[in-house]
């Protein structure tokens, strides 16, 4: 049976993922950890709060005691001290976060109560008061041994919180940083501040590539310019090989007489899972397994095209290799303004900008070579096969 057009795509990206090596874990100190991958679940050592404390500044008492004329203050409760003890017929001054002292049964608020230097009265009738009020009881948040962050999470500032708080020690076990290598493939490639022939371009391929990977610390890039020799190009993917968790390239994956990238990959020791699938722009795209379970993608040499094929299939292959859950970067939907009717027979990626109302437009676009248009937009929608872009359909920001 043939699969639909874009269940066929999923069970392509599916049969390379279950062929790619998860790279291996670390021990890091957790105020390095931001940006890393979590490599197991992380559970509390000790309750939260460990024990009773108040949720505000005011009078720990008995219940009894409340609807007494006034109490005696007999000691003060502050944040980060043992719990005194609250005798009988008297109160205890408390801050928030402090433990509840031994025998108090409820918290009242400093603006209920009429306060003098060593007596209280509290304000609010009896009947307005409840046992445990203003209490944050023991384990209320988690229990000693609950799962507080799963594995495969990138650990961002509050998670430092939560790793600072329930992690026993002061070191955490982190996927390590992959080592990716990105091959920009092409003679008429130049770098930026030279002097360029009109025959020529600047390698705009690379610095994307790099700047798309430098929001994600758990990336560790190398970025090559390789000419268009078959000899060269398998040279250089082999030395990738031999020192990478994934190869990216760019360029060299079509039909050319210039396009040497698939076979450098199969001389390398590598085989290729799919090459060509239906998607506009990227087409060309190609996605292949190293001889020890690295990820290599063949992205088109187009701009649009590598900017679109990175986000949309590398990256999430990338972000497998290193560890991540695969439900933590979902695409949401937006919605769509276009002024054309035009479809596709195949998944459409269409660049687009935001408004101020979140909804996506569709940008003019002259090509996969229109760089143009492609640094005024902040991602794309993709657009299923014969449907017209007008609705709610998955969005993919760059920055992400």
């Amino acid at each position: 049976m043939t699969l639909p057009l874009i269940d066929g795509i999923d069970a392509k990206l599916d049969a390379l993922r279950q062929q790619l090596r998860v790279v291996s874990t670390e021990v890091i100190p957790i105020e390095q950890a931001v940006g890393r991958v979590l490599a197991n679940p992380v559970k509390a050592f000790r309750d939260s709060p460990a024990l009773d404390v108040s949720a505000m500044d005011g009078y720990a008492m008995r219940m009894q005691d409340a609807d007494l004329e006034s109490l005696p203050v007999s000691g003060t409760a502050c944040a980060g001290s043992p719990p005194l003890t609250c005798p009988p017929g008297q109160s205890i001054r408390i801050f928030t976060g402090a433990a509840i002292p031994h025998g108090a049964e409820l918290v009242i608020p400093r603006e209920q109560c009429q306060e003098e230097p060593d007596r209280v009265q509290v304000t609010t009738p009896t009947t307005a008061l409840k046992l445990g009020q203003n209490i944050r009881r023991q384990g209320e948040n988690a229990r000693r041994g609950d799962v507080i962050l799963p594995a495969g999470g990138v650990i961002h500032g509050p998670a430092i919180s939560s790793l600072v708080s329930f992690c026993e020690h002061d070191q955490i076990e982190v996927r390590r940083s992959v080592r990716i290598a990105i091959l920009n493939t092409g003679d008429e490639l130049t770098e930026p501040g030279v002097a360029i022939p009109d025959w020529q371009i600047r390698d705009s391929n690379g610095p994307l590539l790099a700047a798309m990977l430098s929001q994600h610390p758990w990336a560790n890039f190398k970025r090559t310019k390789v000419p268009d020799d078959p000899e060269r190009v398998r040279t250089i993917l082999g030395e990738a090989l031999s020192n990478s968790d994934a190869v990216v390239l760019t360029g060299g994956v079509s039909m050319g007489d210039t396009d040497h990238v698939p076979k450098a990959i199969v001389d390398c020791g590598g085989r290729i899972v799919f090459h060509r699938i239906p998607i506009r722009p990227g087409k060309p795209l190609l996605g292949a397994v190293g001889p020890k379970g690295q990820l290599v993608m063949g992205l088109p040499g187009n701009p649009v095209s590598v900017a679109v094929t990175f986000r949309r299939y590398a990256l999430e292959l990338l972000r497998h290799v290193a560890g991540v859950r695969p439900s933590v970067h979902a695409a949401h939907t937006v919605p769509v303004s276009c002024h054309d009717k035009k479809t596709l027979d195949l998944l459409w990626f269409r660049i687009v900008k935001l408004d101020a109302n979140g909804t996506a437009v569709i940008l003019p676009n002259q090509g996969s070579g229109d760089i143009a248009s492609l640094g005024n937009s902040d991602g794309f929608v993709e657009i299923p096969p014969g449907v017209e872009a007008s609705g709610r359909f998955p969005f993919y920001a760059w920055a992400n």
